[in-house]
Formats: structure tokens, sequence, C-alpha cells
């Protein structure tokens, strides 16, 4: 039999419900796959597969993914259901994952990370964590939205195709590959702008990442310490609210500022997942 079958896109939705037990515990996997199913055009930048142990998806998934622009190198994430002895074998044994490329296994779980630190001497394989621990944080999509009132001289729009640099070249992770992946943002409706009304140019900003998730929330330097990060945030988390979607976000463990951002705003913090680098022994 084989270890890993890929589950096709169509029952992608009954997975994806599978994770509403122990509720928040499986937000992530949720949304992920939610994602997905809501923005299949997402695929021209990503490709996500998603198997399951022995096709059997009560045991959870690993969805294998390209967001380099390397064959060599992509990521994976690893989200069991209950217990992850199912999917630990199958990783010993499946050829789904190429281990001797460049990786990493995102939002990792404390049990997934656990599990390839049992797998790292059978793998041949060596775990990097360092700096890569980050807070998440939940707002359940029956959350009341917020009361809004633009900022003098602004409003909201989404990202502007002759703006995209600007996003992307300010963003953390910039590289070669970073504004293919805002391009691909934009394409999907997925980006929210504070643009001032006087010069129509991007204040402050937030998107959501094709993972399901709150990311690269920037404000101009200029601009700081007026409301505007805290406002996008609202005017994001509203429409996803009226869209039916939870709202997932992630701060780095030395992030306290955006932590106590989330915490105002009444996310949940619901632990933690930690970014692994894969490299062969």
């Amino acid at each position: 039999m084989v270890p890993l079958v890929e589950i096709p896109r169509a029952k992608w939705p009954e997975l994806r419900d599978l994770f509403r037990n122990g509720w928040p515990d499986g937000a992530v996997p949720f949304c992920f796959l939610d994602t997905q199913i809501a923005y299949p055009n997402l695929d021209e930048f990503c490709k996500v597969k998603v198997y399951s142990p022995d096709g059997d998806m009560t045991n959870g998934f690993v969805a294998v993914y390209n967001t380099s622009n390397t064959v060599e190198a992509y990521e994976v994430m690893i989200q069991p259901l209950q217990s992850i002895e199912k999917i630990e074998g199958a990783l010993t044994d499946s050829k789904v994952i190429d281990w001797t490329r460049v990786l990493c296994v995102t939002s990792a779980t404390p049990v997934v990370e656990e599990c390839l630190r049992r797998l790292e001497k059978q793998l041949g394989i060596h775990g990097n964590t360092e700096g890569n621990k980050a807070f998440k944080h939940f707002l359940d999509a029956n959350s009341m939205p917020f009361e809004l009132s633009n900022p003098p001289d602004t409003y909201v729009a989404e990202l502007k195709p002759e703006h995209l640099h600007i996003i992307d070249e300010t963003w953390t992770f910039h590289s070669d590959r970073s504004y293919k992946f805002f391009e691909s943002l934009l394409r999907n409706h997925l980006t929210y702008v504070l643009y001032s009304t006087k010069e129509d140019h991007p204040l402050a900003w937030v998107t959501i990442s094709w993972e399901g998730a709150l990311t690269h929330l920037y404000c101009i330097e200029e601009h700081r310490r007026k409301g505007y990060a805290e406002y996008i945030i609202k005017c994001a988390v509203n429409d996803q609210l009226k869209k039916g979607k939870h709202v997932l976000g992630y701060t780095l463990v030395k992030n306290v500022k955006a932590q106590n951002l989330f915490d105002k705003l009444n996310f949940r913090r619901i632990g933690y997942d930690t970014w692994i680098d894969i490299s062969k022994e």
C-alpha cells in the first residue's frame, strides 16, 4: 500500500471539516484548506498537493507545495488529526517528500516538531528552528465586526498594481519570488490597503496569505503612531467575517508590540507554531 495517497481537490472540503473537532486547535489546517478551496487560482502560485496516510483522511494530511523560484526548494505542512503515529510512519516510507532537497516544514505544532526530531537519525536530516517560533492568534467567524470610521484624508481599497513593488520591497521575507507572491494575492482580492486621498499613495496595509493567515502588516514609517495599522487590520477582519471566514494571525515570539495589538483586538491566543528548516545531514 502507498504510504501517502493524494487527496483529490474535490475531497478537500470534507478533509477541512474534520479539523473542526477540538476547535480551535484545528484552526491552522482548517484555514489553510479553506483558503485553497475558496481561491483555487492561488494554485498558479503555490501548486498545493495534499496527501493522507493510506488515503484515510481521518489520519490528517501532509501538504506539499513549491513557493520558491527553484525546483530544488519546497515547503511541507504536516497536520495530524488525533495521533501523529500514522503520519510519522508514512514519512519514513513515502517518496512524496524528497528529504535531500531544501525544504521547510511550515506551521509545525510541538507534536509535529517532536515527530521530526524522532525521525532525524532515521531520515538523515537536521531541523533548524532558531528564531522561527510564532504565536497563533485566532478570531472565530462568529465574532462581532468592528465599528469603523475612516481616518481623515484616507480611504481603503485593494492593492493597486502600480504599488505592488512597495508592498513587496517592504516585506521582511522579500526575495526574487515574493513579487509573484503578492501579485497572486492581488489577483485573488486578498489585499487591504489604507490610501491617502491627497496623494493616492499607500499608508498602511495587510494581506491574507495563501496559507489563510493575516500577513505583512505594515505602516509607512512617517505615518506610524496614527493608528493606521490597527485600522487596516480591523478592515481586513470585518471583510473576512462578512465572508463567513475565521481569521488567523501569527506573531514572532519577540514581536511583543504585534502580540499586544492582536490581544487588544480580542484575538484568542491558541498556542504557537514553528517553521522548521530541514537540511540533509
